[in-house]
């Protein structure tokens, strides 16, 4: 009796909760800014301090201009390996498009940078077991940028 305690004592200590990965924001690039939307390429370390390695499913993200334009929510399915105890390096494009095209021209016409959050999570796990680890990135998108996106988009614009 009393090895069989010890054989489920050392069995829970083995199986232990792993420990979530942790996800560190390195940038946001603005790609382009145009009629169509804003594309953005994300880029994030995650570490995973597990011994295992983990599976990724996504990554979903949210963008918030000027701190109270939402551009909406897109997901990228993105599945990748978290190497045991390492730390992976991901790029992720964004592509997000605009509800209201004029509000582009107000961006534009505001004659100064334009800052911008990303609020967004990746997605771990399988198909019994799915967790999200949240991250989040500041930026702006400057003010060349928002007048070429309007001048590009005119001729679209026009009947």
């Amino acid at each position: 009796m009393r090895s069989w305690v010890i054989v489920v004592a050392i069995s829970l200590v083995a199986c232990s909760r792993p420990k979530p990965p942790t996800i560190v924001p390195e940038k946001a690039t603005v790609l382009s800014v145009g009629v169509a939307g804003v594309q953005m390429k994300v880029e994030l370390g995650i570490d995973n301090p597990n011994g295992i390695d983990i599976a990724a499913r996504s990554v979903s993200a949210e963008v918030l201009l000027d701190g109270k334009h939402a551009l909406g929510q897109v997901t990228v399915p993105h599945e990748f390996k978290l190497p045991a105890k390492a730390r992976s390096h991901l790029e992720v494009p964004l592509v997000l498009q605009w509800k209201d095209v004029s509000l582009l021209l107000a961006l534009a016409g505001s004659n100064r940078s334009i800052p911008y959050d990303v609020d967004g999570k990746v997605s771990l796990g399988g198909d019994l077991v799915e967790v999200e680890v949240p991250f989040r990135l500041h930026g702006e998108v400057t003010h060349e940028q928002l007048v070429q996106a309007t001048l590009n988009s005119i001729p679209r614009l026009l009947p």
